[in-house]
Parts: C-alpha cells; sequence; structure tokens
C-alpha cells in the first residue's frame, strides 16, 4: 500500500510538473509571438513610413533642348522643341519614335540628368508645385545599359543598392525586408541566388536571362520607393514574349500608385495597348499625344489609314519616319490641354542660335523655396543622397571584395607568378658570389624584380576601365561619391594586388638568392618591393582613369614605364645623362627603387674584381654605386620619394576620376524664368545644373 501511495505521489509531481511547464511553455509563444508580431508591425510601419508620398500628377509643359553643332561652332541646334504633357499616379506614359527623335533627351530631362553641354528650357510641376532639389529623391531613372557586376547574385545586387541608398536610420532588417519585398514584386523570387553572369552568358556560367537582367536593374531602383519611375528603352534587345513581360511588369509597378515613363521602340500590340497614354516624337517635335487607342483614329483623318493586320505601333512609327508634313503638337501658353497645331515638322528643323542667346537662367534658388512637402524629412524618398562616408567605404570594400574574390583569377595569376618567379629567380641568381660577376647578377635580379612587378602592375589599368559604366550609373543616382569607391577599389587592390605578391616574392627570393642575411635589410628589401608595386600600379590607374578603352591604356602605360625604365639607372649611367634630359631621373620609380635595393645590398662588403691575368683587387661596394652615379646615403630619402609619388598619382587620379562624375548626375532647378523660345517669344523655363552633393 505504500509503495502504491508513493507511485501515487509520483505520478500526481510528475502531472503538475508537466502542466507547469506546459504552461510555462505556451506563456512564452504568447510572449514570442506578441513580440514576433509586435516587431513585424514596426517593420511594416518603418516601411510605410520611408514609403509613403503624396506626389499625384506631373506635368512637364513645353520642354525644349538647344545643343551646339559641334565644339568650334557658335551655332546651336534644337533638338526637343516645346514638348508639353501630364501623367497621373498609376499610369504609364510610353514615348514612341524613330532613332534620334529626342525620346532620351526627354527622358534626361524628366529625371534631371543633365546630357553634356545641352540646355533646356521649359516647366516641370509636381501637383501643380515646381520641383525642388527633392524631386531627384522620389525620381528613379533606369537608364537603357544593365550595367551590372556579373559575379554577384540578383538579390545581391539588390541589397548593395539598398545599403548605400536607404536611409541611415533604417534597421537592417526593414532593409532586407524592402530587397525581399522588391525581388517578389519583379518575379525574381526563382533567381533571387542566381548569379547575373555576363551578357550573352559562357559555358561555366550563363547567369539569368536578359530580361531578368533588365528586372534587377528596375529592382535597384523600386528598392528606394521612388514615386515617379523613368526608364529608357527597357525593352531593348529582349525577344518579343521577354518584352511584353517587362511592360506587363512595368503596368503593374504604376498600379500601386506610381507615375511611369519609358521609351519603347516596336512595341509588340500587346505592348501597345499595355499603355495610358503614348507621345509620338519626330525630329524633336511631339506629332501625337493620348490614348493608344485613339491613335489609329487621329493618323486616319490626317489621311494615313493604317491595315487591319498591321501594329498600330509599327503603322505611326513608319508614318513618323516617312512624312516630313505632320502636323505638330503645342501647348498653349494658358497651359491648358495641349491641342494639335497645323505647323508641319518639316517647316521647325532645327534653328540656329548665338551661344550669347539668354536661353534662360534658373529662378529657383535652393534655399529661396519651401520644398514641395511639408515635413521634407517624413516625406523624401529612400535615395538617402550620401550615406556617410565610413558606411558607404564599408559597403563598396564588401562589394568589391567579393567581386575579386568570385572572380579570382587575376589575384590567382599574381599570387602564382610572384611564386614561380620568385622561386625560379633565386634558383637561377642562387648563392650570388661577391666578386664581379656577383655584382652583375645582384644588378640584374635586382632590375629583373623591378621589371617585372612594373610591368605586372598595368593589371590595375582596367580597375576604373571595365567597371567605368557602372560607376558613372551609380554616382549618377547618388549611390555613393567618388571619393568612398576610389578608397574602397584603391585599398583593395594595393593590398590584394601590390602587397600581397611584393610581399610573397620577397620572402621566397631574398634568402634563396642569399643576399645579406640581416632583419633590417630584408625588411627594407620588402619594403622597396611593395612601394615600388604600389607606386606602379598608381601610374597604371591614373593612365586607366584617363583612358577609356584598355588598348590606348596598354600602351599608354607601355611608353611611361619604358621611359622610366630607360632613366633607371641600370640601362644609362645618370652622371653621363644630358641635362636636356636628365631631370627625368627625378621622375622613375625604377631609379629610386633600384638605387635603394643596390645600396641595401652593397653596403659594408668588399668585392673582389678579379680580372684573368691581374691580381684580385678589394673593392668596396660604396665604390661601385659611386661609379653607377648612386648614393648609398640616399636611399631612405628614396623611400620617402617612392610613398610620395605613389600618394600623389593616387591623388591625381582620383582628382580626375571625380571630374567624372558632374557629367553624369545633374541636379535640374525648375521654376519660372523670363527666356527665349525656339520661335523668339518668351516662355516658361528651367536649365539644368550641376549640383552639389544632397545630404540628409
Amino acid at each position: 500500500m505504500q509503495t502504491i501511495a508513493k507511485r501515487d505521489v509520483t505520478i500526481t509531481c510528475v502531472a503538475l510538473a508537466a502542466l507547469l511547464l506546459l504552461g510555462c511553455f505556451s506563456f512564452c509563444c504568447r510572449i514570442g509571438g506578441a513580440r514576433s508580431s509586435q516587431k513585424e508591425e514596426d517593420l511594416e510601419t518603418e516601411l510605410l513610413k520611408v514609403s509613403s508620398r503624396s506626389v499625384k500628377k506631373l506635368e512637364f509643359r513645353n520642354i525644349s533642348c538647344f545643343a551646339s553643332v559641334d565644339k568650334k561652332s557658335t551655332e546651336q541646334k534644337t533638338i526637343l522643341n516645346q514638348i508639353s504633357e501630364s501623367v497621373s499616379r498609376g499610369q504609364v506614359l510610353g514615348l514612341l519614335g524613330p532613332s534620334g527623335s529626342g525620346k532620351t533627351t526627354l527622358l534626361n530631362a524628366l529625371a534631371a540628368m543633365q546630357n553634356g553641354t545641352s540646355k533646356f528650357t521649359g516647366e516641370l510641376l509636381l501637383d501643380g508645385n515646381k520641383v525642388t532639389k527633392e524631386y531627384r529623391r522620389i525620381a528613379a531613372y533606369v537608364q537603357q545599359d544593365d550595367t551590372l557586376f556579373s559575379t554577384l547574385t540578383v538579390r545581391e545586387c539588390i541589397a548593395y543598392s539598398a545599403q548605400l541608398r536607404l536611409p541611415i536610420s533604417m534597421t537592417d532588417s526593414a532593409k532586407s525586408a524592402m530587397v525581399h519585398r522588391v525581388i517578389t514584386e519583379l518575379n525574381l523570387s526563382h533567381v533571387a541566388n542566381s548569379r547575373i553572369g555576363s551578357v550573352g552568358g559562357s559555358t561555366s556560367e550563363r547567369g539569368i536571362s536578359g530580361g531578368e537582367r533588365r528586372r534587377v536593374s528596375i529592382g535597384m531602383e523600386l528598392v528606394t520607393s521612388p514615386q515617379i519611375l523613368i526608364l529608357d528603352e527597357p525593352t531593348s534587345g529582349l525577344d518579343s514574349s521577354s518584352a511584353h513581360s517587362v511592360v506587363k511588369l512595368i503596368k503593374e509597378l504604376a498600379s500601386h500608385d506610381r507615375i511611369v515613363i519609358l521609351s519603347i521602340h516596336q512595341p509588340s500590340s500587346r505592348s501597345f495597348l499595355l499603355l495610358d497614354k503614348i507621345m509620338l516624337l519626330g525630329k524633336g517635335q511631339l506629332l501625337y499625344s493620348g490614348k493608344p487607342a485613339d491613335s489609329k483614329q487621329y493618323f486616319h483623318e490626317l489621311g494615313f489609314k493604317c491595315p487591319e493586320d498591321d501594329n498600330v505601333a509599327d503603322f505611326i512609327l513608319d508614318v513618323a519616319i516617312e512624312n516630313n508634313n505632320l502636323p505638330i503638337v503645342q501647348s498653349k501658353q494658358d497651359n491648358t490641354v495641349p491641342e494639335k497645331v497645323a505647323v508641319s515638322v518639316n517647316s521647325t528643323e532645327p534653328e540656329e542660335f548665338s551661344p550669347k542667346t539668354p536661353i534662360g537662367s534658373p529662378l529657383y534658388e535652393p534655399d529661396s523655396s519651401p520644398f514641395m512637402f511639408e515635413d521634407s524629412s517624413e516625406s523624401r524618398s529612400l535615395v538617402a543622397s550620401f550615406q556617410s562616408s565610413m558606411i558607404q567605404i564599408r559597403v563598396l570594400f564588401t562589394r568589391t571584395a567579393q567581386n575579386i574574390f568570385r572572380h579570382r583569377s587575376l589575384l590567382v595569376q599574381h599570387v602564382v607568378l610572384s611564386l614561380v618567379l620568385a622561386l625560379f629567380g633565386g634558383l637561377i641568381f642562387n648563392n650570388v658570389s661577391d666578386n664581379l660577376a656577383g655584382f652583375q647578377n645582384r644588378m640584374g635580379a635586382f632590375y629583373f624584380i623591378l621589371t617585372f612587378f612594373g610591368f605586372a602592375s598595368m593589371s590595375s589599368m582596367d580597375l576604373f576601365i571595365s567597371e567605368r559604366p557602372i560607376f558613372l550609373r551609380e554616382t549618377g543616382a547618388m549611390y555613393y561619391g567618388a571619393f568612398s569607391y576610389f578608397l574602397a577599389k584603391m585599398t583593395l587592390d594595393s593590398l590584394l594586388l601590390r602587397v600581397l605578391p611584393a610581399s610573397i616574392f620577397a620572402c621566397i627570393f631574398y634568402w634563396i638568392m642569399a643576399l645579406q642575411a640581416s632583419a633590417d635589410r630584408f625588411l627594407l628589401f620588402w619594403l622597396t618591393l611593395v612601394l615600388f608595386n604600389v607606386a606602379a600600379g598608381s601610374i597604371c590607374l591614373l593612365v586607366g582613369v584617363l583612358s577609356r578603352r584598355v588598348g590606348s591604356a596598354n600602351l599608354a602605360a607601355t611608353v611611361v614605364l619604358l621611359i622610366m625604365l630607360l632613366f633607371g639607372g641600370f640601362l644609362l649611367n645618370s652622371e653621363t645623362m644630358p641635362d636636356s634630359v636628365g631631370w627625368l631621373k627625378h621622375l622613375s620609380i625604377f631609379g629610386y627603387a633600384f638605387e635603394i635595393l643596390m645600396a641595401n645590398e652593397l653596403e659594408g662588403i668588399v668585392l673582389s674584381f678579379d680580372a684573368p691575368g691581374y691580381p684580385a683587387v678589394p673593392v668596396y661596394g660604396e665604390v661601385y654605386l659611386k661609379t653607377l652615379g648612386m648614393d648609398y646615403t640616399q636611399r631612405y630619402y628614396d623611400v620617402a620619394a617612392l610613398a610620395l609619388i605613389a600618394i600623389v598619382l593616387q591623388l591625381v587620379a582620383y582628382l580626375f576620376l571625380s571630374l567624372q562624375v558632374p557629367r553624369h548626375r545633374a541636379m535640374a532647378h525648375y521654376g519660372k524664368n523670363d527666356g527665349v523660345t525656339a520661335s523668339g517669344g518668351k516662355e516658361e523655363g528651367y536649365e539644368a545644373c550641376s549640383s552639389g552633393r544632397i545630404r540628409q
């Protein structure tokens, strides 16, 4: 009985303990669920807070563009002539026209992107108010070319855009949620972890399709939740099915309270009817503006009948190309809906203007007009101008490192070549002797090393040439500043492709060749190779920044390095150089590095000069140096000179790189002003002008 009683008590205790644990587990689940629910609500609130906008209508009036005929000419031609239209939230406006009709120029104007030296006049309004510098924060521009890193995945491309452009105050979880939302919205979930790949693909890694690449480009802009989405030829290069899918996607994006404007070339009948409005341009003139379905009847009234089985879009494009006497559409001065005016395209050929003609000046000043939003801190787009430099550098550093290690062939080549040549060269010059032959071997070995690293550094030329389209697109969209990009790229290039190979080479070659066994001399040898490699890379980097093509950059860099090689102290004695060119030795990185290596090795040793038939004569290493026109006491000055040259060249390269940015990133100030129109009258105008960085 006692045993049974004890057993009952035990069962009761176990049951109570189980109930207690079950209660605790249920309570924890409720707490966790509440916290998770609260976290999701907070995330949703944060996303809605930064995504909500109040733009309902975009209107542009009398947009005109003027450009010089050529650099030497004072004549100007009209690229766009008084283009007017409006588009409301939820609508898609399509720009059609033959090549050279001004579609991209108009998109550049609407995106506030200055196009070289072209000047714009007209007026751009949001909800009836002239735009301010906030406009670039709510408008996204997807350019025609898909300039993407082939080594990154779809998710990474969009995620890096989010990290660089979303506000610093936005949490990482909110940014990740925004990236996931964009990927889902663009139907890219099935390829989210696939690499972009190269255009056309390769046998080893084909990457994603052209239509998916286009969606990624759109997604990198959508991550900022823009209210105005501008796309230049989003269907270019795609097959009919992929092009229609992209247009359907754009239509769906517009349905989410966005204003969408796109240029499109030869859309299919299905894609054509998906557009809410179209504008047909021809030679910078507006030939038709209205609904796609009404265009057929409009041209029929003008005497151009479209066959029943023809694509209306193709038909009106053919009409625009083959006929120069079509009536153009102009807006009234009272800014009502544009009316059709019987003025032929042929009669409005581009007119010429004197460069002194006052085309127009912006009335709006950044500090003289309130922002179009009452609370700019709450209503600004997710384009957070420029993140702090440290965040930009960190993100760009990570992206660049990821790109290098996934496309590791260049890094592997540098490391393997340094390893192989260190072993090969070390075995050839192994155990160098202290006689005349040993002196010659030392000279040859040092110059061989410098020649190898000098020309191997030409790989840095491609550092900016290959990525220039990406750099210009991303700086134009205010992803980051030129300094952050330059610093991240230069740091990784110097560490991985300059310092690492030089260090591997020095650690192997120095001891195999049996140079002076001293720690301080080895460190100076290593430091010299590192600084020389960085300086040579800086020379090639500057050439790459100044060049547009790899071929011309290779030629220019080769000539520069050969000239420096000639005045490096090995091929030509510095004491016998003509005065007219002797100053070039002070610009030769080969000369500084060669003098350091020779002085570092020959100082303090005695070499035996043993000519056949004569007794051996001991000669101090310093004497040999003086014979070559070198000064062993200047080696630390030479180290400083190498470092200074590398720094100066990198600063100059950064300067030229930053000068390229304003040509592709500009803020347009729009507002009423008194200017001269193409017809000689006054109009309301705006002029595109470059601006500084916008800080959040």
